[in-house]
């Protein structure tokens, strides 16, 4: 009997060095986070902060350290909060990226501070197009992780 429980057990373990790395990356992106809890985010056509912005960033810690919890204990709920934190994400990539006049703020605030003499001569649509590439790439990699755990759920204890 121990013979045949052997293959489920190490099926179990396959995959376990990427989710506990993407487990320490999450907690690396909550720290994160938390460290840039007052910076201001394209919000409805400007860069804006304040409490609201303060509290979207805690939220964001809040998915970060729940995923990488998750993803380390290999608990059921762990499972869960990566499909929750996949969606949570896309969503407000998506808000992102219909913020046109925030992501232009965006921008231009981020040249203004470190090149002010080139944001007056690049052109913003295509700063704009590559921004929106960039943002879909990272959605659509995000969804592939999710993806990869999805086929990998019975690494999670039940």
């Amino acid at each position: 009997m121990a013979v045949r429980d052997e293959p489920h057990r190490e099926e179990r373990q396959k995959g376990r060095f990427t989710i506990r790395t993407a487990a320490v990356l999450f907690l690396l992106s909550a720290v994160f986070e938390l460290v840039m809890v007052t910076a201001k985010v394209p919000w409805f056509g400007a860069m804006r902060g304040g409490a609201p912005i303060v509290l979207y960033h805690l939220g964001f810690v809040a998915v970060f350290i729940g995923m990488g919890l998750g993803l380390w204990t290999r608990t059921r709920w762990g499972y869960w909060a990566v499909m929750a934190g996949t969606a949570i994400y896309s969503l407000d990539k998506i808000r992102y990226l219909l913020d046109r006049q925030g992501r232009a703020a965006e921008i231009i605030t981020q040249l203004h501070s470190f090149a002010p003499d080139i944001a007056d001569v690049l052109d913003m649509n295509a700063l704009l197009n590559m921004s929106t590439i960039l943002t879909t790439t990272f959605v659509v990699c995000w969804l592939g992780f999710a993806g990869y755990i999805y086929s990998r759920r019975g690494y999670f204890r039940e």
